[in-house]
């Protein structure tokens, strides 16, 4: 399959990657940066293009990962190539609807919508995906699966609606653990704790516990009970976030996501 990137940037740069480790496909990139031109310098059937529409010619898939701002721009530039073609047109840019691919392509295009968040730079991400009619019934549907499961785990959307639901869940939800593990370092710090061993420390404790649960399958609260013993120090810890309105910050700052993205 022929794979064009419009933006190969952190995330558009991942998806390459896992592009090439699915293996079988030749990639066209048009970005105009040096250093994303130098990233990919080595590897093998990448070839960087000198234009969107020169990228976009006889692509089967055309990923979209440039910021919000330029997508009109870049649609300008490749609406002939790409208008009554077969190329499935997958975007990762973030809050912007589907329609305004289908306003340029036809309603009969096939089009993607993908939410990948941060963590998929490491290869432990969580990726909503949305395919409209037509491209849920492409055969080809499989093989773009495939791409965003080497980055983590997917799921699929049974509309449109559901994706920008995704956004406080998944895709800003990162922002929020960092909260976390930065007021768990300085707690550390106030312990004595040297700040570099802090981070790691509560980095660390972050991710050993949501590994825990995803593989057990565990319920969250099940392993906080099994770590709060009777009269214990944990369960001093537990009561002091619940009076101080932890879990009500987190659903409220959901929301207040969720209500920005639909503006």
């Amino acid at each position: 399959m022929k794979i064009c990137f419009f933006g190969a940037g952190n995330m558009g740069g991942t998806i390459l990657e896992a592009v090439i480790k699915t293996g079988g496909h030749s990639v066209s990139v048009y970005d105009p940066s040096p250093d994303v031109r130098e990233r990919f310098a080595s590897f093998q059937g990448v070839t960087f293009c000198e234009s969107e529409s020169e990228a976009a010619a006889g692509a089967d898939l055309a990923v979209v990962a440039v910021k919000p701002v330029v997508i009109r721009s870049l649609l300008d530039n490749v609406e002939n190539v790409i208008k009554g073609s077969s190329t499935i047109v997958l975007s990762v840019a973030a809050g912007v609807k589907m329609h305004e691919f289908v306003r340029r392509f036809g309603p009969d295009h096939p089009v993607v919508r993908a939410m990948p968040n941060l963590p998929a730079l490491v290869g432990s991400g969580f990726t909503g995906l949305y395919f409209n009619e037509k491209a849920s019934r492409d055969p080809r549907k499989n093989i773009i699966e495939d791409i965003f499961g080497k980055i983590g785990g997917i799921r699929l959307c049974c509309n449109e609606y559901e994706i920008d639901k995704m956004i406080p869940v998944t895709s800003s939800s990162p922002a929020y653990v960092c909260l976390l593990i930065e007021a768990m370092a300085d707690g550390a710090v106030r312990l004595g704790f040297r700040r570099d061993e802090a981070y790691k420390m509560c980095a660390q404790a972050v991710l050993g516990t949501a590994d825990y649960i995803l593989k057990t399958n565990i319920h969250p609260g099940a392993l906080k009970d099994m770590i709060c013993s009777p009269q214990g120090t944990t369960i001093e810890a537990v009561a002091a976030l619940e009076r101080d309105g932890f879990r009500a910050a987190v659903l409220d700052a959901m929301d207040k996501c969720f209500d920005k993205l639909n503006q």
